[in-house]
């Protein structure tokens, strides 16, 4: 477009885009123009994760990877039990799901006297009524296949006075293992 002002002829056509380029180069650094269209480069969203998200999903981890130990999947399970015990908080419930779990694994591959430390080391937390059950009846057990039946037999008789009416009561035996 040519414009005739006073005898003068300029070209107009690229004058409103110059100012508008100027402009929006100015304004910011993320506008890009080509051809007359203007792109936006918007900065990436990241969307912090609420504390209940976060447990829900390691909940989830966790359950995948005792299903995965139940179905005999020792190597994928425990590899998951370890990475868990790594992620979680020491003071959180599911990390001591995940250590007595990773305790498990290492009874599968008869690493007993390391499994019996890990429970030991977990015993005297807070852990739910279930857990503390299975911590005292697994110890007992692991006692059982080391050959110390006394100690074993003590371990079992906690589970008994601490638990009544434990359904692990039933197991709460070295014979169990025979």
């Amino acid at each position: 477009m040519t414009r005739s002002h006073s005898g003068n002829s300029y070209d107009t056509s690229n004058v409103g885009n110059n100012n508008r380029n100027q402009q929006n180069e100015s304004a910011s650094a993320g506008f890009i123009n080509e051809n007359d269209t203007v792109f936006i480069k918007l900065p990436p969203i990241y969307i912090n994760e609420s504390s209940e998200n976060k447990e829900r999903s390691l909940s989830v981890e966790l359950d995948s990877a005792i299903y995965l130990f139940n179905n005999g999947k020792y190597e994928d399970a425990c590899e998951r039990f370890g990475i868990l015990q790594e992620t979680l908080k020491e003071k959180d419930s599911l990390y001591y799901e995940a250590v007595f779990y990773s305790a498990e694994c290492l009874i599968v591959h008869n690493e007993y006297k390391l499994a019996n430390r890990l429970l030991n080391d977990i015993m005297n937390n807070e852990l739910s009524t279930n857990l503390k059950q299975r911590v005292l009846l697994r110890q007992g057990h692991i006692l059982c296949a080391l050959g110390d039946e006394s100690t074993a037999q003590w371990y079992f008789d906690k589970l008994k006075s601490d638990f009544p009416n434990s359904i692990y009561l039933k197991l709460a035996d070295c014979n169990t293992l025979k």
